[in-house]
């Protein structure tokens, strides 16, 4: 599908845009360049960061705690789970939960928005399978 590379192509009378409706149901997928309003946009920031998606995918299963998480990914260190967690948390795609107790321990539980997310890893998993066995 070519698009339109100028206002003055379009003014010329040359080919119009078409959008795909389901790949672009929106003006906001319309975009010449990536906006941070885009929602393809916003769904690859999402999951953007090494270990954030295994972060994801051990958070789908229900609240973890830290020390659950580092022994679900042991390779991942202390320091870059806790950065995750916080974009996780800043991104309102997780929660952090204080639990009572002593020790003091705190447990993470995905938000609807974060549950959301799951179909979208579901495809990417299936892509990449496919695009490995090219």
């Amino acid at each position: 599908m070519r698009h339109a590379d100028s206002e003055t192509d379009r003014e010329a009378g040359h080919q119009t845009e078409t959008f795909d409706g389901e790949l672009v149901p929106d003006a906001r997928g319309r975009t010449r360049r990536p906006e941070p309003d885009c929602p393809v946009e916003v769904a690859l920031a999402a999951i953007s960061g090494r270990w954030t998606t295994l972060v994801l995918r051990e958070l789908m299963g229900g609240p973890r705690s830290f020390s659950d998480l580092r022994a679900a990914l042991p390779a991942l260190s202390a320091k870059v789970l806790t950065e995750r967690l916080g974009d996780l948390t800043a991104r309102r795609l997780a929660i952090r939960e204080e639990l009572p107790g002593f020790p003091s321990r705190t447990s993470y539980r995905l938000t609807e928005a974060g549950l959301s997310l799951r179909p979208l890893l579901i495809e990417l998993y299936r892509s990449g399978s496919a695009l490995l066995a090219e």
